[in-house]
């Protein structure tokens, strides 16, 4: 059987909505707490007979349209809407009434403008209208009921003895500082809320630098890092490294347009295959690509092999995509400059002894 106050908890986050956002709990949770004041308000203010009866019944019959209010939000999807009425009821009619019926300046209301100045900066969803109009009513109402109280002093309802006063003020400040409790612990959550959201967006933009942003590839500063990784963990590896043929001519003839069309398009094959072969692909400049695969040259030779496949498969409005390809094994003694090196002079000899062919460093031989 649950505990007391697991059950307290669980029908808390029931009430508040605990799957919303900071700002929607907070309003709820508010709203709960300002229903449980008012009717406690309302009783004890009658059993006390601190003001005329009259202000007890109005604070419960205004506790009940705090509830509907509650339920439109909760269980409706009004929460904007809701949010708007219940700080323009607190700010023109609420605070003001409790002033006139509550004993004024010596009563609690001072409090609880501050309380409810602390919920509306934290709830209310932009729009510098209806916020200032607000903001505006929490800031100077007080004044005026201060001014109006000095000018009449009849209209606010006085305290019948100290004691009574002393025993409001109490009670007041208790109910203040659990108002406020609620507020914090929005407000908490809306901190850790915006922290995790920055977190979200510090990741994806720390993917989005490591891109090339045209093709989607690791870019050139990424693909290296990969392959420094490479050397000091893998046994056996391939650097691969792919030059579209006669680029510039495509651009040339058929505008940079297509040219984006064509690096797009194999980049697209470069990755799925290197996902398939469980590589790496960055774009490693212009219209040149580098692979890192695990494995020896045969798995080179078989890469090449199906992306010359796809190409052909796939050709695009002004044919189908040619390529050189450059390849070398990791060797013992390898470091990052050798490893590029060895694919880079494969790939001038690829280039310079007819294109559309892979060549290997070892022998210098076309595969």
């Amino acid at each position: 059987m649950a505990s007391p106050l697991k059950m307290i908890g669980s029908s808390w986050r029931w009430l508040v909505g605990e799957n919303g956002s900071a700002r929607q709990i907070l309003h709820h949770g508010f709203l709960v707490s300002t229903v449980l004041i008012g009717l406690f308000s309302a009783v004890f203010n009658y059993l006390m007979e601190l003001t005329v009866p009259a202000y007890s019944l109005a604070l419960l019959v205004i506790s009940l349209m705090i509830m509907v209010m509650w339920y439109r939000s909760r269980f409706h999807g009004e929460f904007r809407r809701m949010s708007w009425l219940f700080c323009t009821l607190v700010t023109f009619v609420m605070l003001p009434a409790s002033w006139l019926f509550n004993n004024g300046m010596d009563g609690p209301t001072l409090l609880f403008f501050l309380m409810a100045s602390a919920y509306v900066l934290g709830v209310l969803p932009p729009s510098p209208i209806r916020r200032g109009i607000i903001i505006s009513g929490l800031m100077f109402m007080p004044w005026l009921l201060l001014t109006l109280e000095h000018a009449r002093p009849g209209l606010v309802v006085a305290y019948e003895s100290p004691a009574i006063r002393s025993l409001d003020m109490g009670i007041s400040y208790t109910l203040a500082f659990g108002l406020l409790s609620v507020v914090i612990a929005g407000y908490a959550k809306r901190i850790r809320e915006e922290r995790d959201l920055a977190r979200i967006y510090a990741h994806k933009l720390e993917h989005l630098s490591r891109l090339d942003s045209l093709t989607g590839l690791y870019n050139h500063r990424t693909i290296h890092e990969h392959a420094e990784i490479w050397i000091n963990q893998y046994e056996r590896a391939c650097l691969l490294i792919c030059d579209l043929d006669h680029f510039k001519l495509i651009n040339d003839v058929h505008g940079h347009p297509y040219g984006d069309q064509v690096l797009t398009h194999f980049s697209s094959w470069i990755l799925a295959l290197s996902q398939k072969f469980e590589g790496k692909a960055g774009r490693y400049g212009g219209e040149e690509f580098m692979i890192l695969l695990p494995g020896g040259l045969a798995v080179a030779r078989q890469f090449d092999r199906q992306l010359r496949d796809r190409c052909d498969a796939s050709p695009l409005p002004h044919g189908s995509v040619r390529f050189c390809t450059g390849a070398s094994e990791l060797c013992k003694q390898s470091t990052l400059t050798s490893w590029v090196k060895r694919s880079d002079e494969a790939l001038y000899h690829a280039k310079a002894n007819g294109r559309d062919q892979l060549i290997v460093d070892r022998d210098m031989n076309v595969v």
